[in-house]
Order: structure tokens, then C-alpha cells, then sequence
């Protein structure tokens, strides 16, 4: 199982579309070239300043290796204020285990649930069939 960030971010209002343009323009490959894996990127359609997005690791120390490499290198630095000039809170984040998370191509709606067991071996036991697509 991987490590997958759940991400929510608050963004200005109106400022959805240029925080989108941006993550896809400079992001997504420059946090690839760190090894993470970017997964989907969603616009919440009952909040218009909403960006939600997912991103994976293949376990903690491969986590903090590359966010520490991507949020120190170029890409972050030359984007950043950028960014974060779009964004009200950025601190919504969900640090979930699972098997993976990009849907099918051509998929239009993506439903999540998140799961608060009571202990880790409930979520273990559970992940495995709890946690696959539907049809």
C-alpha cells in the first residue's frame, strides 16, 4: 500500500482557474521529477473555491525524502508566491493509506470516502476490499 495525501485547498474567490492553470503548468512535472506521484486534481462542485487533488509515495521516508527535495528546489521557489497568492489554507490534508487512486480515463465524477477506524488493524483489515473501485 502507498502513502496518498488527500489535499483541499481554500483558494481566494475567483481564483480557482488561475491556481489550476498554474499547478498544471509547472507542478505536476515538478513534483513528478522528485518522485512523487501526482494522482487526480478536482474541482469541488459545490464549492467554487475549492481545488481538491491527491498525491503518492510509496511509503514515509520516500515522503519526507521527496516533498523536503521538491519544496526546496527550483520549481517551488520560482512558483511559489504565485501559488500561495491564490490560496487562503492549504493545511486540509488527509495522510491516507490505499492502493492507488487514479480513476479511469474519461472518468467524470469521483466519489470519496474517508474512513476513521478505530485502530490500525481495523484499517488493515479493511483497506483491501474496502477501498476497491466500483463498477
Amino acid at each position: 500500500m502507498s502513502i496518498v495525501e488527500l489535499r483541499q485547498y481554500t483558494l481566494r474567490p475567483g481564483a480557482r482557474e488561475t491556481q489550476i492553470e498554474l499547478f498544471e503548468r509547472e507542478f505536476v512535472t515538478g513534483q513528478q521529477a522528485v518522485g512523487i506521484t501526482v494522482g487526480g486534481r478536482f474541482r469541488d462542485l459545490d464549492d467554487p473555491n475549492r481545488f481538491v487533488w491527491l498525491r503518492a509515495f510509496p511509503n514515509m521516508a520516500h515522503r519526507r525524502r521527496a516533498l523536503e527535495a521538491f519544496y526546496t528546489g527550483p520549481v517551488w521557489r520560482e512558483h511559489r508566491y504565485a501559488a500561495n497568492a491564490t490560496m487562503v489554507d492549504s493545511d486540509d490534508v488527509l495522510l491516507l493509506r490505499g492502493p492507488g487512486f487514479t480513476p479511469e480515463p474519461g472518468t467524470r465524477g469521483v466519489l470519496a470516502t474517508v474512513c476513521h477506524p478505530t485502530d490500525a488493524a481495523d484499517f488493515d483489515a479493511y483497506a483491501p476490499t474496502g477501498t476497491a473501485p466500483t463498477s
